[in-house]
């Protein structure tokens, strides 16, 4: 349920996936990688609004950020709700130029670095100047925004991406390639001012937290992979407890930001704490597999209770017959 998915419909990498998905060449999470295995499977979350202080939010955050600069919908109602469907994943190597467009640039950045190409930023130049490439599992899903009251059928964004790299550390690599590009694109005379604007160097606890809005996901084991992004990227106000990254932040005062992870290696809950630990806002997300066979299993333990009580009604009636 993350925000800031508007690349989904304007990258390379979501036209080379869906010629992929369209010849049905679709990967399985199997992987040679000895350190990190991909957990991610197919299937449907739902994901609630179960607390959202409005009071102890606008004592801890303020008014400047609300639920909605962070999600999508209804995401200031407590009670509402929205659903993620992963459907499925390929396992490619890109190069620096599509990990600009596809995990760094913003849609304004996007759209104006396409009208850099002239000047010679275009995929060639970028990609003879920055030679990293990157091995990554690729996914899309959908995604229904929160609502307080029916879920449409149709996904509000039916192409949301889901990004795992290989190897976390990197991450490190990535930032320092962009922050250099940032750096060349500001001391560039050629380039207008408005052009420039649209770009900036960004700190490794801001690109972590761009991440987590805009798709990040896990390989297993979860904690090493977590642990290993965030020390290998430097930042300075996050840890890792397991399956949770924990995140320092200010606002009216200090408050955290607890992201977890579930068995499937995405975002399973997001829990906003006051600087005395009380949560103000949380998210939790509950597998529909789960609810299936709970009502599934519901239905069988009412089903075997009525036999078992009508044979020994039976049984009980051929007993009083006898006598």
């Amino acid at each position: 349920m993350l925000k800031n998915r508007k690349m989904g419909n304007k990258n390379l990498l979501g036209i080379v996936l869906l010629g992929i998905i369209l010849m049905g060449l679709i990967s399985t999470s199997v992987s040679a990688n000895p350190t990190y295995q991909l957990a991610l499977t197919k299937g449907t979350e739902i994901f609630e609004i179960t607390k959202y202080d409005n009071d102890g939010w606008e004592n801890t955050l303020g008014n400047i950020t609300i639920p909605d600069d962070w999600f999508e919908g209804d995401s200031n109602k407590t009670g509402a709700q929205g659903k993620y469907t992963t459907k499925r994943w390929i396992y490619l190597n890109i190069s620096t130029y599509n990990m600009f467009l596809e995990v760094m640039f913003s849609y304004e950045q996007f759209m104006a670095f396409m009208a850099l190409s002239e000047l010679g930023y275009n995929e060639t130049e970028i990609n003879n100047n920055y030679t990293n490439s990157y091995w990554l599992w690729y996914g899309v899903g959908a995604e229904w925004h929160f609502t307080d009251s029916e879920l449409n059928e149709t996904a509000d964004d039916s192409n949301c991406k889901i990004v795992v790299l290989y190897h976390p550390e990197d991450y490190k690599k990535l930032l320092d390639d962009y922050n250099d590009l940032v750096e060349t694109i500001m001391n560039d005379p050629s380039i207008p001012i408005p052009i420039k604007l649209q770009f900036s160097n960004i700190t490794a606890d801001e690109l972590l937290w761009k991440l987590i809005f805009d798709g990040l996901a896990t390989a297993s084991p979860f904690d090493d992979y977590l642990s290993s992004l965030i020390n290998e990227l430097n930042v300075e106000n996050a840890t890792v407890n397991q399956n949770t990254i924990i995140i320092e932040r200010y606002g009216v005062t200090n408050y955290t930001v607890e992201v977890s992870y579930g068995s499937k290696g995405t975002l399973s809950t997001f829990i906003v704490k006051d600087v005395s630990g009380q949560i103000i806002y949380q998210i939790t997300s509950y597998n529909t597999e789960w609810i299936f066979f709970t009502i599934l299993m519901t239905i069988g333990i009412s089903f075997v209770g009525i036999v078992s009580y009508l044979l020994f009604r039976k049984f009980k009636l051929n007993k009083s017959r006898k006598m």
